[in-house]
């Protein structure tokens, strides 16, 4: 029973990806942000950074459904009566299933105002919901593991906008 359940689980996803694909050769250009609802803890910290970020990213499809690029992204974060701005750099890839659900990770180095810059890992998984041929709206969960001196952890929800150029 549990190989014919695999064996249809597979056939499945197969189909899927089958189905619908975004192009070797399509450029996406998007912008998102978390609209206020990302919550960072620090270790041995009692309270929480509250965060509003906007994040460009562009990037091209090297093969169907896969996607490597750039991102410069800002924020602007507050704990307590303590503030702080940063702006972002890195590189991502992004690979599609189903044309839609799509799955993401990369590597950021963030410059926060006086301080040295800080390395993380972000994650995400989130769903491309076209409302045009070329357009879409991009909710994302999104998860961000800080490496080295930078001992911080983020999780929060994304709303984004993608333009897919080029896309058939």
């Amino acid at each position: 029973m549990k190989k014919i359940f695999l064996s249809l689980a597979l056939v499945g996803l197969f189909s899927a990806v089958s189905y619908a694909q975004i192009s070797q050769g399509t450029i996406l250009v998007g912008a998102s942000s978390n609209l206020g609802f990302s919550s960072t803890s620090f270790d041995g910290a009692d309270d929480n950074l509250n965060v509003f970020n906007i994040d460009v990213k562009g990037g091209y499809f090297i093969i169907d459904n896969l996607a490597l690029g750039l991102g410069v992204g800002y924020y602007k974060g507050s704990m307590g009566d303590y503030s702080e701005s940063a702006t972002s750099f890195g590189i991502f890839g992004r690979y599609y299933v189903n044309g839609k659900i799509f799955l993401g990770a990369g590597y950021q180095s963030e410059k926060v105002e006086d301080s040295d810059a800080l390395g993380s890992i972000p994650l995400e998984v989130g769903y491309a919901a076209f409302i045009t041929d070329n357009i879409a709206i991009e909710p994302a969960l999104g998860y961000a593991l800080g490496m080295g001196d930078n001992e911080s952890s983020t999780f929060g929800l994304n709303v984004g906008f993608t333009l897919y150029l080029n896309r058939n």
